[in-house]
């Protein structure tokens, strides 16, 4: 071996250990939300990490708001949005015909408590997604890939939800009890 091609492998070396440690590997809710905003405050973005969930701010790609967390148990990773329905619509959660909109498959929505920073509490939709995080992780390229995804097909159905309470039609299904269900 040549000295010009022994200095390649500490330098390889070097570079793949500093690979590994910029995935997203399974491990505590906390050490993934942590290593998830890492990945996506890399992408430009900030996060806060508060118990065991990122909030994060997705200011220049989309307006909603993005929280990533993680279950142990299922090895899921998890991207939420939520959608104030009562501001942005005029209706309640529950008078929003949400789960007849369409949707991919794998989005979950539905209304949820929150409480705002000033302690007051109100009534939005969440939307969820994500899925598995294989054993060995995630690069920050593919949790930002996963989350950029998420935001656009979210984004999306929100578009689609307003179209449909925006729509005559919709002021029967509105006004259906069977709709304040999700």
């Amino acid at each position: 071996m040549t000295p010009r091609s022994s200095g390649f492998w500490p330098v390889l070396l070097v570079g793949l250990v500093g690979c590994a440690g910029t995935s997203v590997t399974p491990g505590t809710p906390r050490s993934v939300a942590r290593a998830a905003a890492a990945a996506y405050v890399a992408a430009g973005h900030s996060c806060q990490v508060k118990a065991d969930v990122a909030y994060c701010d997705t200011e220049g790609s989309s307006d909603l708001p993005l929280l990533i967390a993680y279950d142990p148990k299922k090895q899921e990773l998890y991207f939420v949005t939520v959608f104030d329905t009562q501001t942005e619509l005029g209706r309640a959660c529950p008078a929003v015909p949400a789960a007849r909109v369409l949707r991919p498959d794998w989005m979950i929505v539905k209304c949820d408590p929150i409480e705002l920073v000033d302690h007051s509490k109100r009534v939005v939709l969440s939307v969820l997604g994500g899925g598995r995080m294989p054993d060995l992780g995630m690069s920050r390229a593919e949790v930002n890939r996963s989350a950029g995804i998420f935001l656009r097909e979210a984004e999306s159905y929100l578009a689609r939800l307003r179209a449909t309470v925006a729509s005559p039609a919709s002021v029967r299904v509105l006004t259906d009890p069977r709709s304040t269900t999700l």
